[in-house]
């Protein structure tokens, strides 16, 4: 048995100091003119830093006609160089193989090797799968040195070896599949068609649970760092440069710390603990112990409408009642009228009609819509979704909805469904079911979660911020179209400004410091994000705050084993890969861990385990099941807020402005 293992392969350089030619950028200052001279060189490596182009050969003998200047260069000036050397050196040495298929990630410095070889010959037919290795070099600063390294991560990709028409031959319905010149695009949708039509899908999902089981990925990342061992002398590197040897470490050792990161209390009604341990399930907590909101509803009626089609009538009705008892049971809402609104049809026309039936639901203080959709609208374009209509117009009157799949509702409903439905709904109506423990600190904390998405034509910015009390309570989040790239710091700033200026004064007491704590889900850009904080620090320059900004995804190839990948990690493991960058683990059963970057601008609190722990707790308060998800809310909410606004923003005389009359409510779940 063995410990806790990440797939960082870690090397060190024969020598701290090499020669490489160098051309000056300003020579070829186009992109067309830079890949001209990477293409009229083939056995030479380009990399690009600052002013200068560095190259060396990527084979041996290489010879070229180019007026070059000599520069040397050592480990800690330029360890993006000696790490891209060995990127491209290993590179180069998988496309020797012939084996595998190299392509670049296009958006981030990640390889994709895909083996030529089909697991599933002889096993299957029409379809193929092919074992996927991802590469990618990276390097810390640590105190006293450079730790270079590799990650390497293992998937599958899959390819269809049967064409359109061969689909269409086999009887196979290709309506609304992806193609390319003949080719169906192997989606998931696809797929499962496919394995359906031709009865293979117990099979294929048995050999692709056993390609992907972890202990199969750590085995195969451990022969490749044998055979990188054994290939190391034959790397093509420049000036006499070699490689010691390729070494996975176990945890912890001396670059890398771990250590392990609570969960949170929850507090319920009154600010009580649960105190009974035969509760094990939070949605059994809040039942016994009651909502941390229940004040706020004790004496309430709360007005429900329901929206239906007639051929869903009677299971519509079986489902309020299931629901109502829930609703009381559960989360305490003991005064709730159900209104049902019946229409004809469940086409487009008779929800946008029946959603003006009985106007007097509207005008006499609606909390909530149910709409009893069915699976079919979920694959309507916005402009023909009934769903997305009627949200759109309830959000305009400051409704909330919530949409009910009938066929999600035929039969027997589990009752963990049913009770984050219920979760669902008291938070879009202004409930908060629990709230997390704060740590006492000297200084109080805003948690600010940042995102933005592109429309589809990528000229717009749709950007989301979002508000939280650092016990986990929703303070405030909002939508607003940011125009373009052109103007999107400016827009921020406007709406940070805005918004932090009301809550602090709310929020925060007389003349203290404080915190202000950003999740972004992308990289910290110097022009956008960095800017319109600098310029909203400026503009409430008669408070005294500390910020940190961190970025966090899933979006990198670190993986985490334990025992060789046969046993699965405990929740909550942390670890320290630098001052500024850690990895946090969230769900037992898997090797991805979230990355944690601290961006290095962040002024006042630097203390990247105490900035982890705060996104682990956060990840206790998703409203839309009373499990832990695997993202911390600040993330996950604004990505659900942008995904919906986006699709909403296409809904005929929308206005963004609309959404105002929900800010405070979790309208987007």
């Amino acid at each position: 048995m063995s410990g806790l293992t990440i797939n960082y392969i870690q090397y060190s350089f024969s020598k701290n100091e090499i020669e490489l030619e160098t051309l000056p950028v300003k020579s070829y200052p186009s992109k067309d003119s830079y890949v001209e001279l990477r293409d009229a060189n083939p056995d030479f490596n380009f990399y690009r830093q600052g002013d200068l182009i560095f190259f060396w050969p990527n084979k041996k003998d290489a010879n070229h006609q180019l007026k070059t200047t000599k520069l040397k260069i050592n480990q800690n000036d330029y360890p993006n160089v000696f790490s891209k050397i060995v990127e491209l050196a290993i590179v180069t040495l998988f496309r020797e193989l012939d084996q595998y298929k190299v392509k670049k990630n296009i958006y981030s410095q990640t390889w994709q090797l895909i083996a030529k070889k089909n697991i599933l010959e002889t096993k299957l037919e029409g379809i193929s799968l092919h074992k996927r290795v991802y590469l990618c070099a990276t390097y810390f600063r640590l105190s006293s040195q450079i730790l270079f390294g590799i990650t390497l991560s293992l998937n599958t990709k899959n390819h269809f070896i049967w064409k359109e028409k061969e689909f269409i031959e086999k009887g196979i319905d290709v309506y609304g599949l992806e193609t390319v010149e003949g080719e169906i695009i192997p989606n998931s949708v696809a797929i499962s068609r496919f394995l359906e039509a031709t009865g293979q899908r117990d099979p294929f999902e048995k050999e692709l649970n056993l390609i992907n089981e972890h202990k199969k990925s750590y085995e195969a990342i451990k022969k490749l760092e044998g055979w990188l061992n054994i290939k190391k002398q034959t790397l093509c590197l420049p000036d006499d440069l070699t490689i010691n040897d390729f070494k996975m470490q176990f945890l912890p050792c001396k670059e890398f710390q771990v250590k392990s990161v609570n969960s949170p209390k929850r507090f319920f009604f009154n600010g009580i603990q649960n105190s009974d341990p035969n509760l094990r399930y939070y949605n059994q907590q809040v039942k016994a112990n009651k909502p941390y909101s229940y004040g706020a509803f004790e004496d309430k009626t709360l007005s429900v409408a329901v929206l239906f089609p007639s051929e869903y009538e009677g299971t519509t009705e079986v489902f309020i009642s299931k629901l109502k008892k829930s609703l009381e049971e559960e989360l305490h809402l003991k005064k709730i009228d159900f209104r049902l609104i019946k229409i004809p049809s469940s086409n487009y026309q008779s929800y946008a009609d029946g959603l003006y039936n009985d106007e007097s639901i509207l005008k006499g203080g609606c909390d909530l819509f149910i709409l009893v959709i069915n699976e079919q609208h979920a694959n309507l374009p916005p402009t023909k979704n009934p769903y997305l209509y009627c949200k759109a117009k309830l959000l305009g009157m400051g409704i909330p909805s919530q949409a009910i799949k009938y066929e999600k509702i035929t039969g027997y409903i589990h009752p963990l469904m049913m009770s984050n439905i219920c979760l669902n709904i008291y938070a879009k109506i202004g409930g908060t079911a629990w709230t997390i423990e704060k740590e006492e600190k000297l200084k109080e904390e805003l948690i600010i979660g940042i995102g933005s998405t592109t429309s589809e034509d990528g000229k717009h910015i749709l950007g989301i911020a979002q508000i939280f009390h650092s016990d986990g309570r929703y303070i405030v989040g909002d939508c607003a179209p940011l125009s373009t790239f052109d103007d999107y710091s400016k827009n921020l700033e406007e709406y940070l400004y805005s918004e932090l200026k009301k809550v602090i004064d709310y929020q925060i007491s007389g003349q203290e410091r404080f915190r202000l704590i950003f999740h972004l889900y992308k990289l910290v850009g110097d022009n956008n994000e960095i800017a319109a904080l600098e310029r909203v620090m400026k503009r409430l320059n008669n408070y005294d705050f500390d910020y940190a900004w961190l970025h966090v995804g899933y979006g990198h190839n670190f993986r985490l084993y334990n025992d060789d990948g046969k046993e699965v990690l405990k929740k909550g493991t942390y670890v320290k890969l630098s001052n500024n960058t850690a990895l946090l683990h969230f769900v037992p059963d898997s090797d991805l861990p979230l990355k944690i970057e601290l961006d290095k601008r962040s002024r006042g609190f630097v203390d990247l385990y105490s900035l982890s722990k705060q996104v682990y707790w956060f990840s206790n308060l998703s409203h839309r099941s009373f499990n832990p998800a695997k993202r911390t809310v600040t993330i996950m909410y604004p990505s659900l807020m942008a995904r919906m606004t986006e699709e909403l923003s296409k809904i005929p005389n929308w206005d963004y402005d609309r959404l105002k009359n929900v800010s405070d409510k979790l309208w987007f779940l």
